[in-house]
């Protein structure tokens, strides 16, 4: 049995082919619908909490809850290597956010420093794929848009502060109670999510 000569090259092209097929070999696609009831959009309510679901870890879906006074999540921080799925992960996110709750339950404030690329289909009113959640959509935003629009919630937050300070019968202890004690003045919970954190502090 003769085996064939091959150079360095054709050996190094032919492993880079091998191991691109094993990484799609072992890429598992699973639809939205195995992770959010089809029938069931904007029917959450956001009064205790926010969760959302992420994808299935054998036949248990993978859910986060934030904003809850028991854990005290209120922030979550994505990290990894370039093109590890941070972006796609972001967008299986807002995905369920968008799909389990309203816009009179959620905003959202998306900022994009990754050149635009992951927000931009949240942004044509013609396609599907348009947010009526987004209050704000940067896309190619610079750090000064950042920080305007960082300062304009803190803003937000101090005024929310007040009315829920000056709210009739005592006041209210924060979001939850005043959710609660005045449930027709429904205040949406704000989220703000941003692709590229890191650019803000460059």
């Amino acid at each position: 049995m003769v085996f064939p000569i091959k150079n360095a090259l054709e050996i190094s092209e032919e492993v880079s082919e091998l191991i691109e097929a094993a990484k799609k070999s072992s890429v598992i696609s699973i639809p939205f619908e195995q992770i959010e009831c089809s029938n069931q959009m904007w029917t959450k309510d956001a009064t205790e909490n926010i969760v959302f679901n992420l994808g299935k870890s054998g036949l248990d879906t993978v859910s986060v809850c934030i904003g809850d006074k028991v854990t005290q999540h209120h922030n979550i921080l994505i990290s990894g290597a370039v093109g590890k799925g941070k972006s796609n992960l972001l967008e299986v996110m807002i995905h369920s956010l968008c799909w389990r709750y309203s816009p009179k339950e959620i905003e959202l404030y998306l900022l994009d420093f990754k050149d635009g690329l992951t927000f931009k289909p949240y942004s044509d009113r013609e396609e599907k794929s348009w947010l009526p959640h987004a209050k704000m959509l940067g896309l190619e935003s610079d750090r000064d848009v950042g920080l305007a629009i960082l300062k304009d919630l803190e803003n937000e937050r101090l005024h929310r502060a007040e009315l829920f300070r000056n709210a009739p019968d005592g006041g209210a202890k924060g979001y939850e109670d005043y959710r609660k004690k005045y449930s027709l003045n429904t205040i949406p919970r704000i989220l703000l999510i941003i692709d590229e954190y890191q650019k803000l502090f460059e």
